[in-house]
């Protein structure tokens, strides 16, 4: 496999790996509340959903790819616990249920009566199915289910903003769109979920390079493929807020899990619906693949020291995703949500300092530094929760 495909496969597997149950959602809805302000709400998701965790995945990188190093700055039980907290937000306690029921609700609009912890079961099943062999975990969400989901938004965002009206005139204000799609951004994880994917693209890139090459040609193709797949996002992005706001007359009763099935029959019809649905289940299956297998590897590698087995660590991941996913999208998203809010600027400042220290290296107190503002930050932010 030539240097270029290997770039462009890690890049569509990054993209998929992102793009999963928030980022099928949220775009959406901030275009539905923005209306005729969508442009400056593009332009604040576009910072929080595409900048910021490009910020991290460049951090994570500085690290080759390694995130114990990268929190490890923090401090031994600090990384080990943040790293741990952060893992289960974006793994079986957060993200991947919440891919289950936006996957879920796209059908559930078609199917009203198909029952949840039916399609869970059969979604965690898959998932099973899918991250048992660890090797072909890149390859499958790059080759296979990113060609396919990636198709079917592109025809759907093609279509939409065609036959799509102008939106109305009596949304948000500019200010106030660009603010609520800034914050609105947290809800993705995707600065979260970039300290981890690195490490999978990373070692998926290193794989495919031979030992005598130049160390540099790591760092440039894992850039290489982090811009594929942040231009993908940010393309997919300007689309799905556009459609949110121009089909926003459509959409006042729809639940925010079934939006984009919901566009797709005003946009292609009642019997595309089926099919929107699946790309969308696609859509947070790859997400899931890649979450589940970061989580199952921890539980491995870090918590049990190898001596758990991997298929039982499979099984218990999947086993609590089960049991989250029956909580629905709306309880997860609140929940969510407030927890995000306090850590998401901490974590940001984290990803900034390391950068800085990496690109311009300094004496000794850029690791105190570093702690100071990470841990200032979150104070300050949990301050603010609390008494704001």
């Amino acid at each position: 496999m030539t240097h270029y495909k290997t770039i462009l496969t890690a890049g569509f597997a990054m993209f998929s790996m992102f793009f999963g149950s928030g980022n099928l959602v949220f775009p959406l809805l901030i275009g539905k509340e923005a209306l005729h302000q969508y442009p400056m709400a593009i332009l604040g998701l576009l910072i929080t959903a595409v900048l910021v965790p490009f910020l991290g995945l460049i951090s994570i990188i500085l690290f080759d790819g390694n995130y114990r190093a990268y929190f490890g700055r923090l401090g031994k039980i600090p990384a080990f616990l943040l790293i741990a907290i952060i893992l289960m937000l974006i793994g079986p306690f957060g993200v991947v249920p919440r891919c289950i029921t936006v996957a879920y609700g796209g059908f559930n609009l078609i199917y009203p009566n198909l029952a949840i912890a039916s399609f869970s079961l059969l979604f965690c099943l898959t998932i099973v199915g899918l991250i048992w062999s660890k090797n072909r975990v890149v390859d499958i969400i790059g080759l296979v289910l990113t060609p396919f989901k990636l198709g079917g938004i592109v025809i759907l965002i093609l279509f939409g903003l065609w036959y799509g009206g102008e939106p109305i005139e009596n949304g948000m204000s500019a200010g106030a769109s660009f603010k609520n799609a800034f914050f609105t951004g947290y809800q993705m994880f995707d600065l979260m979920a970039a300290f981890f994917f690195s490490s999978t693209i990373v070692y998926y890139l290193r794989n495919h390079l031979s030992e005598d090459e130049d160390p540099k040609t790591l760092v440039r193709m894992s850039i290489g493929a982090s811009l594929i797949g942040a231009l993908l996002l940010s393309l997919v992005y300007v689309g799905f807020v556009a459609l949110g706001a121009k089909y926003a007359p459509h959409l006042q009763d729809t639940n925010p899990e079934q939006l984009l099935v919901a566009i797709g029959g005003h946009t292609l019809g009642y019997f595309a619906k089926p099919v929107i649905a699946i790309v969308l289940a696609v859509g947070c299956l790859a997400t899931a693949v890649i979450l589940s297998t970061l989580f199952t590897d921890f539980l491995v590698q870090d918590v049990s020291k190898d001596r758990l087995k991997r298929p039982y660590a499979i099984l218990i991941t999947m086993l609590v995703t089960f049991i989250v996913s029956l909580l629905g999208f709306s309880k997860l998203m609140t929940i969510l949500g407030t927890i995000l809010d306090v850590a998401y600027p901490a974590l940001i400042a984290l990803a900034t300092m390391n950068v800085v220290d990496r690109a311009m290296p300094t004496n000794g107190n850029a690791l105190i530094h570093t702690r100071w503002v990470f841990w200032g930050t979150l104070g300050i932010t949990a301050g603010l929760k609390i008494w704001g």
